[in-house]
């Protein structure tokens, strides 16, 4: 055979990878993308870091359920529009709503969140199954 792969699953990985690429065309409201987000893993917590300029935290909402995170709020306009041309408008308004799946059990009653110049830090202390056990060797 010439390919090391199955020619039909690299063509649906191609498809999904052209679903993401065109899954936001056309929406201007940041609902699927806003607040950019990274999540960090370390052996004793899951850190989730959030972009949420001009937002203060009385405007964000955190909720943790059955192994989802959500983060919603809402984005009020930064200027009043009506009676003026906007020339370009690239900062989403509105209401917003992401959700993030975390693949390790969490101490809940341990999670925290902090807010500092904009950015959300979301700290979720892993629950002690879910850390890596260290097994030590016995030399016989």
């Amino acid at each position: 055979m010439l390919w090391d792969t199955d020619i039909f699953s690299e063509m649906d990985r191609l498809r999904r990878e052209m679903n993401n690429l065109f899954s936001n065309f056309g929406h201007t409201d940041g609902s699927t993308t806003f607040p950019l987000m990274n999540v960090y893993d370390d052996k004793e917590k899951i850190v989730v870091t959030a972009e949420l300029p001009g937002l203060g935290k009385d405007q964000v909402a955190i909720t943790f359920s059955d192994g989802v995170l959500q983060l919603s709020g809402k984005q009020q306009p930064l200027a009043k529009t009506k009676g003026i041309t906007v020339i370009r408008k690239e900062r989403s308004e509105g209401e917003f709503e992401k959700t993030l799946r975390i693949p390790t059990k969490i101490k809940r009653d341990a999670i925290n969140a902090s807010f500092n110049n904009g950015i959300l830090t979301i700290t979720l202390p892993k629950a002690e199954e879910a850390k890596p056990k260290t097994i030590a060797i016995e030399a016989k």
